[in-house]
């Protein structure tokens, strides 16, 4: 059953979306029946698959075009003859802006619909690719990239949002995993395409390569990518009346809202981690190219191709990870089903909390931590290829896994708002992941890779500690400090 502990107030527009949240995702009587006779979704299995490849590939943007960039750093650095730490700008300001955007995308999402969105931040990311391209100075390449990752980072948010749209919340973990390799890919992809480009035909037909695939993505989501939004769909097709919500008005979509829901516990302590565990994983992709030429005497090519051994943890902990947590929501369905008494008391089983979505969440962090350690000393003794790259595998793949935990107990959270509260998420992410690149290059003077590497690993060791409280009184603590909803 519904909560029945009230959400403290932040406005007009977000109490109502709550209320909604409560009175929309259970229904009883006649009214069940009837919802039951409805689709989740009116698409059918092949439309729904092409939604969330499509959904994949425009989420594979923003990390593809950040990441592409970093082996030819040097080569733009020496022809637009600037310093290494003018040209570090390019890349904090990228991080910095998707940190930023897809909270705007994201509530604008939830106001005009999924496919505008898509379309118009696709062509944003080719005009700001374009720029990238043409730039002839150091400040025309910032504010490029700075529009660039305008455009790119919509996905990050309103890709959840379409998955919610048109999974129901036991299917949903599976269709995650799928999307979510967009966006774990891209720092793995993005530097062995990259590599290879910037070193045969040179660094601004990497960011041709970017703008030719924008607009790829933009002519998809015009002619091909339905609107997905449950608000609109359901004015013209009958589904079920559940996770619909209502019309709000600009002036209450309003970003700062969302932020501020990292004031109830567990969403401040899921953030937490997923900050800490993004950080790493980011720092550990971009640090990545140094070590392989700077240890191993790698070419910029080969440097790249050793991305493809935590690309393939990434491929394998998604969709993974997304099975597990569905069939974590099955067996605990089962589990009440067994304890119930009869026929009247199967239909109105209690409701699943969410927290069953993060019972394996520690397999994923677990190897994540491990193999983060190990990499860092072999790294600092210079030891085996072989074994950094069977870390990177066991980092991807925890990295990925994890991901599909957290990311889906957000959005059982938040059903209404899955775009925003992914958004959100992002934002915590980004900033962290900003700060911890920066720090980076001064950590690994003075401590060297093994420490450097030891000090990540135990800010994330910490976030995991304290995602037990969420794991094992999650419930408890929405119950009596919100946000105080709850779902079938």
């Amino acid at each position: 059953m519904t909560n029945t502990s009230s959400e403290p107030s932040a406005s007009q527009g977000m109490a109502a979306s709550t209320h909604t949240e409560k009175t929309d995702s259970i229904m009883t009587g006649k009214d069940a029946e009837v919802g039951k006779e409805l689709p989740y979704s009116p698409f059918g299995t092949k439309m729904r698959a092409m939604i969330v490849i499509i959904t994949a590939m425009t989420g594979l943007v923003s990390p593809l075009s950040a990441n592409m960039y970093y082996p030819s750093i040097t080569k733009v650095r020496d022809d637009l003859n600037t310093t290494q730490s003018g040209i570090t700008w390019t890349i904090t300001s990228y991080v910095i802006a998707m940190a930023v955007f897809p909270l705007l995308w994201s509530n604008l999402a939830d106001y005009i619909g999924r496919k505008p969105v898509y379309a118009l931040s696709m062509l944003i990311f080719t005009c700001g690719s374009i720029g990238c391209a043409l730039s002839q100075s150091l400040v025309a390449l910032i504010a490029s990239r700075v529009v660039q990752s305008a455009g790119s980072s919509a996905v990050q948010g309103a890709g959840a949002g379409t998955i919610s749209d048109i999974y129901p919340r036991e299917q949903r973990g599976t269709a995650l995993g799928i999307y979510y390799l967009g966006p774990l890919l891209g720092p793995c992809l993005g530097p062995l395409i990259g590599g290879y480009i910037g070193q045969d035909a040179g660094w601004r037909w990497v960011f041709w390569v970017l703008a030719i695939w924008g607009g790829i993505m933009f002519l998809l989501a015009i002619f091909v990518l339905p609107e997905t939004h449950r608000r609109l769909v359901a004015r013209k097709t009958p589904i079920q009346q559940v996770n619909i919500p209502p019309r709000l008005g600009l002036k209450d979509n309003n970003p700062l809202l969302d932020i501020a829901t990292a004031r109830y516990p567990v969403v401040a302590l899921s953030m937490f981690h997923f900050a800490m565990l993004f950080g790493t994983y980011f720092t550990n992709a971009t640090a990545q190219p140094l070590a392989y030429e700077g240890i191993y005497n790698l070419s910029q090519g080969m440097s790249g191709l050793c991305f493809l051994a935590s690309g393939v943890g990434c491929v394998m902990g998604s969709t993974g990870g997304g099975r597990v947590t569905d069939l974590l929501l099955r067996r605990y369905r089962r589990k009440l089903e067994a304890q119930a008494d009869n026929d009247e008391c199967r239909e109105n089983l209690p409701t699943i909390p969410a927290e069953a979505r993060l019972g394996a969440m520690w397999v994923g962090s677990g190897m994540f931590l491990c193999a983060v350690v190990i990499c860092g000393w072999l790294l600092e003794n210079r030891l085996s290829l072989a074994g950094v790259l069977v870390t990177q595998f066991f980092i991807g793949f925890g990295m990925a896994f994890t991901f599909q935990s957290l990311g889906g107990y957000l959005i059982d959270v938040f059903p209404m708002r899955s775009a925003r509260i992914t958004g959100v998420q992002n934002f915590w992410r980004s900033v962290w992941a900003a700060v911890i690149v920066q720090l980076f290059p001064t950590m690994h003077s003075n401590i060297g890779w093994g420490w450097s590497y030891t000090v990540m690993f135990f800010l994330t060791l910490t976030s995991l500690t304290l995602m037990q409280i969420v794991v094992f009184r999650g419930q408890i603590l929405r119950q009596r400090f919100g946000p105080s909803i709850d779902l079938q």
